[in-house]
């Protein structure tokens, strides 16, 4: 199988600062629409640095710099070992901020996908979220990782940034296999702020490229009225 991969990171229509980061193909970004064509495998994470905390973006990219680094060296990783490597990380920035405090209490949420020949992961920390576009139907598969999941804008309870007490990783999902045609989507919280599912499902069910799609859906958030940041990564699987 190959990739057509397309993200976008945005500051929104309200924030002053885009506190998101995202990684397509280990390369950060900070701002900015991006595609790429028949990718060999698949190496997608969105990093939310959590709003009203200090320096949320430099927790992102603290994050992001250090999965680039650590993982993409240890492919067929399986959940203990990528425990071991996200916790390590989660410490590291940890340390950092009692060193730096451009660091101090800054925070992020994690979610990333990766693919490469029979290896296929979902990793999630936080509410960013993961989805599968399948056959005209729109699948969550990631939970929420927050106090109450019926009330809005609950508290996060699992993020990158505290003690390892606050870092509760998640690799469980209910896809166990990709097909050609699937779209496979990350994305921090702010684009379920300012679309609905429904929306979102009607753009991805049209004829037009990945990219297109892409734009369109960004272009949508944001003339919606983006309050939050708004960062999004599309996967489609092709043949």
């Amino acid at each position: 199988m190959k990739f057509n991969i397309a993200g976008f990171t945005h500051k929104g229509t309200e924030r002053e600062m885009n506190q998101d980061r995202i990684l397509i193909q280990n390369l950060i970004y900070e701002n900015g629409a991006y595609n790429l064509l028949k990718e060999t495998y698949c190496f997608c994470f969105v990093a939310d640095g959590i709003g009203g905390g200090p320096s949320g973006e430099k927790a992102a990219q603290y994050i992001l710099e250090q999965i680039n680094l650590k993982l993409i060296r240890s492919e067929n990783c399986d959940n203990d070992c990528l425990a071991e490597i996200l916790n390590s990380i989660n410490i590291d920035l940890f340390s950092e901020g009692r060193l730096n405090l451009d660091y101090l209490g800054s925070g992020s949420t994690l979610v990333g996908l990766m693919i490469s020949d029979n290896y296929f992961k979902i990793i999630n920390a936080g509410d960013s979220q993961a989805w599968l576009f399948r056959n005209n139907i729109m699948t969550k598969l990631t939970e929420d990782q927050v106090l109450d999941s019926q009330q809005e804008n609950s508290p996060i309870i699992s993020y990158f940034g505290g003690n390892k007490q606050n870092l509760k990783l998640n690799f469980d999902t209910i896809l166990r296999n990709i097909k050609i045609n699937d779209i496979l989507i990350l994305t921090s919280d702010g684009l379920l702020k300012s679309l609905t599912i429904k929306q979102i499902k009607s753009i991805l069910s049209n004829s037009k490229s990945l990219i297109d799609k892409t734009e369109f859906i960004l272009q949508k958030a944001l003339l919606t009225g983006a309050e939050d940041n708004v960062s999004c990564i599309f996967i489609e699987v092709i043949n």
